[in-house]
Order: C-alpha cells, then sequence, then structure tokens
C-alpha cells in the first residue's frame, strides 16, 4: 500500500505574536532559504527580524485567519481538506506536514504507519509545483533526515516539480477560466527569490532553473487558455531585498492604471493551496494599492486548494513517480 505526504512551507500555531514570532524565527534560520551562513541565518532571524516583524506580520495573518469553531490558519485548512478528498477518493492513506513547524513530518509518519500498517511505500508530494532552493530542497533534505534518523517499514519517494505537467495545467487552466471576463491584463504572481539563488539554478539546468520553469508554467497557461502573452505581466511578491527578482507586486503594480490598464486579475501558480502570500500580499494588499492608483477591476483568483479537479490532477501526477 502506498501513502502520501503533501508537504508545504508552514505557518504559524495561531495570530498571537509570539507564535508568529517563532515560525518566522524557524523558517529565516534555515541557510537554505535566506543563503547566508546558518549561524549568521539563527542570529538574525531570532534576534532582529522576528521581534521587529512578529507584531506587524500578526495582524496580517489575523486579516486571513480561517475562522471555523478552531480558529485555524488557511493553509492547515485547505490542507487538510485536500488530503481528506485524496483519501476519500483515491482509498490511500493521506497526511500533511510542514517544513517549519506543526503538523511535522515524523508525527505524519507515524500516523501513516497507524493508518496502514502493510505502508510499503510513501510519496511526499510539496505544494510549490516548481523547484526553487529555499521550498524543495529544504524540505526533501529535512524529510530525508527524519527518515534515515530511524528506521521505518516503508520507503520514501518524492515527487518532481510538476510545473508543466498536462494535469497541472488543465487543473490550474479549468478553474482560472472562470475569473478571466472582461479585464484588461491577466497579472501571474510569483513567490520572489533571492537573484544569487537564481543564478545558482539556472547554472545547474532546467530541472533547478526558478524562472524557467515558472515562465513555462506561464506559456502553457495562455496557449491552453488561447491568451496573447502580451496581455500578462509577470510579478513577484515577498521580496526581502534589492537584490531579489522584479519587478515587485506591492510596488509596480500601481503603474498599471496609468497605462490604461485598469481591470486586471491576478493568478499565483506557483501557491497551489491559498496562504499569506495569496490571501494577503495579492488578495489584501496588491488590490489596495491597484484601487488606489485609479483600477477599476481588480480579480483575485483563489488558489486550487481542495478543488476536486486539483485532486485528480495529483493523482496523475503522481502516476509518473
Amino acid at each position: 500500500m502506498r501513502g502520501i505526504l503533501l508537504i508545504n512551507v508552514g505557518t504559524p500555531a495561531s495570530t498571537n505574536p509570539n507564535d508568529v514570532k517563532e515560525f518566522i524565527a524557524a523558517m529565516l534560520s534555515d541557510p537554505l532559504l535566506t543563503g547566508k551562513p546558518e549561524w549568521w541565518s539563527k542570529f538574525l532571524a531570532k534576534n532582529i527580524i522576528a521581534p521587529s516583524s512578529g507584531s506587524r506580520v500578526s495582524e496580517k495573518y489575523k486579516l486571513i485567519w480561517h475562522n471555523e469553531e478552531t480558529p485555524v490558519s488557511p493553509l492547515i485548512y485547505h490542507m487538510r481538506k485536500l488530503a481528506e478528498k485524496l483519501e476519500e477518493q483515491k482509498g490511500v492513506p493521506v497526511e500533511i506536514a510542514m517544513r517549519y513547524g506543526k503538523p511535522d513530518v515524523a508525527s505524519a509518519f507515524r500516523e501513516l504507519e497507524r493508518k496502514c500498517p502493510l505502508l510499503h511505500e510513501v510519496i511526499v508530494f510539496p505544494l510549490y509545483p516548481h523547484y526553487a532552493q529555499s521550498t524543495t530542497q529544504t524540505s526533501k533534505d529535512m524529510i530525508g533526515n527524519i527518515f534515515y534518523r530511524h528506521p521505518h517499514s516503508f520507503r520514501l519517494k518524492f515527487a518532481e516539480p510538476y510545473y508543466n505537467h498536462p494535469a497541472y495545467i488543465h487543473a490550474l487552466t479549468s478553474y482560472a477560466k472562470n475569473y478571466l471576463d472582461d479585464i484588461d491584463k491577466l497579472i501571474f504572481s510569483y513567490h520572489s527569490l533571492p537573484l544569487t539563488q537564481v543564478e545558482a539554478g539556472w547554472k545547474k539546468g532546467k530541472e533547478y532553473d526558478y524562472v524557467y520553469q515558472l515562465k513555462e508554467t506561464n506559456r502553457l497557461f495562455c496557449e491552453k487558455l488561447d491568451i496573447d502573452p502580451h496581455d500578462t505581466f509577470l510579478f513577484y511578491s515577498s521580496q526581502r531585498g534589492k537584490k531579489w527578482l522584479n519587478p515587485f507586486l506591492d510596488t509596480d503594480i500601481r503603474d498599471l492604471p496609468k497605462l490604461g490598464w485598469k481591470k486586471v486579475a491576478v493568478v499565483a501558480p506557483g501557491f497551489p493551496v491559498d496562504n499569506l502570500e495569496t490571501l494577503y500580499d495579492v488578495g489584501i494588499e496588491a488590490r489596495k494599492l491597484f484601487m488606489e492608483a485609479g483600477g477599476e477591476k481588480f480579480t483575485f483568483i483563489p488558489a486550487l486548494n481542495s478543488n476536486d479537479i486539483w485532486v485528480e490532477a495529483i493523482w496523475k501526477i503522481l502516476e509518473r513517480t
């Protein structure tokens, strides 16, 4: 029997500033994410970045937190729904885990073994379609370290980046096309990366080239929906410095209304599950900036989340793993 582990970057345990600071400190202590030496990354994250930004980021999370009887982050909410659907529809055990924070990988492994004592293989499915050192590689390293630390009854496999997989493109376009009526431009928004990491990936080849992969996703998206690429823009978000991939969503989107493009839709293909980078950075902040600059219509295209078409796409992607 095979099992599936859905992995993502992570989320704070709550909107409490202390929980947010703890999450930021853990994430930005990772040298694969920051590109700096481990000791320096930890010092900056724990002593400077987390203390100075925790309260501000906490307020952002409060605007997007998913309120049920038990409040939970939108990332965990949608990942749980996705795992439940995969398990119910495909008859395989599925668990979720985060690179930083909870639920953790070790607990997910134990739960998969509890669900299925005859488990012989676990496929790790990253919820980031494009390769990046700060997501794909750091998750592989962490999961591998946990897996080989103790004996397990199953072997481990990792799904490869699926940025150009027909099932992923089909799910993305089938869902997004419902939001594309009456717009001047379609905006593709992706998480920015340090230029040093981008260059390192480019030198290693297409399978590590973040910019090549996201542009290929955009090309296939436009081809599938017969969209002229000249009617699209590519922006990057969540940058932490000038020497990061640009143009930046949180500054340059304000220029579009001045150029006559006052009706836009924004899709974030790098995020199959909604989180702070989509719900706040795009749905709240970019919308506000665009409309204040003279925009007339701003359409935020939600992530695939637990949509049935995404469940089917994941299953088809895993068939080649």
